[in-house]
């Protein structure tokens, strides 16, 4: 068993003191691999565009379901065969409404068939004299497209909804603030039009919230109505008068002139610096990872050269 021990120990065990002499010694590989992340991290500054940032801060509010009767309730409607409970809109919070629908082909439609955004936000791509869109040329997108048919990926297409729609979805992002509060930002690289784009974006899918919201409490309505006059039994007539009167309720929110989704805790506004680099990330990762590879790759060749037959 002794033997046994010594064995592993001797012929298992890496000395450590060995891999350290190797780092000394081969010390110099990393500075190349450093002058690598550096050129990585140079190349994203070159790249980095300033945007400004739009902003509003809202209080969004869970919504709730019926405040009693919604096992009688249920049955009612699975016996009309109308199922509101399938419904996104009326059962997730107003939070996740404001961005399903600022992400959806829906309200991309809504926004160009008022304000002909794909034109505005694709310009450079729209001929304005011919209202055509213009068909990239010349050999680097002739290469372009042999390669993505070479790699079965979608080749070039005009801007459509669905492209209005990406846009949209990769300009506007969520964030919520340590005391629970939501910014909805919009970046652009013009102040003007972040300030103008996340006002026709968030006021618009408001919009589009409070009109199915506006649809669905009528045909609620409507059916508890036809309901509550042919139903006899006294439980399940109070059951659809409480219904009926948080519908009616509902109905009298709908029509007030204040945004609908979420409480507007600080209108739009947009700071008067763009964002930065933030240039330990942009520099500091590419060189903290080119040493941890160098170190990595020296580990490896010390273990490889020390488990060798000519070295033992």
């Amino acid at each position: 068993m002794k033997n046994q021990s010594n064995n592993i120990s001797s012929n298992d065990v890496v000395d450590i003191r060995f891999i350290l002499r190797i780092w000394i010694k081969w010390i110099w590989i990393v500075i190349p691999l450093i002058l690598i992340g550096l050129f990585f991290g140079y190349r994203d500054l070159k790249k980095f565009d300033p945007q400004y940032e739009a902003k509003i801060i809202i209080k969004g509010e869970e919504s709730s379901g019926p405040a009693m009767g919604g096992a009688q309730i249920s049955q009612l409607l699975l016996d009309q065969q109308i199922v509101f409970s399938n419904n996104y809109l009326n059962n997730a919070s107003s939070i996740s409404k404001l961005k399903l629908i600022m992400q959806s082909p829906t309200l991309a439609k809504r926004l160009q068939n008022k304000y002909n955004l794909l034109q505005e936000i694709f310009e450079t791509s729209w001929d304005k004299d011919s209202e055509k869109w213009i068909v990239p040329s010349g050999k680097e997108f002739e290469r372009t497209e042999s390669r993505k048919a070479f790699f079965k990926q979608v080749p070039w297409s005009k801007p459509s909804i669905e492209s209005l729609a990406g846009y949209i979805s990769g300009s506007i992002k969520f964030v919520e603030t340590p005391l629970g509060f939501i910014e909805v930002i919009f970046t652009h690289e013009e102040k003007e039009k972040a300030k103008n784009y996340l006002e026709l974006i968030y006021f618009e899918a408001d919009s589009l919230i409070r009109e199915k919201e506006y649809k669905y409490v009528n045909e609620r309505q409507k059916y508890l109505s036809q309901k509550l006059n042919t139903e006899r039994k006294i439980e399940q007539r109070q059951i659809l008068l409480t219904l009926l009167k948080e519908e009616q309720n509902k109905l009298m929110l709908l029509d007030s002139s204040e945004p609908y989704a979420a409480k507007i805790i600080e209108p739009i506004y947009v700071p008067n610096t763009p964002t930065s680099p933030n240039i330990r990330t942009m520099f500091g990762l590419p060189i903290i990872i080119s040493i941890f590879f160098g170190f990595a790759v020296l580990t490896l060749y010390a273990i490889f050269i020390s488990e060798s037959p000519n070295r033992r």
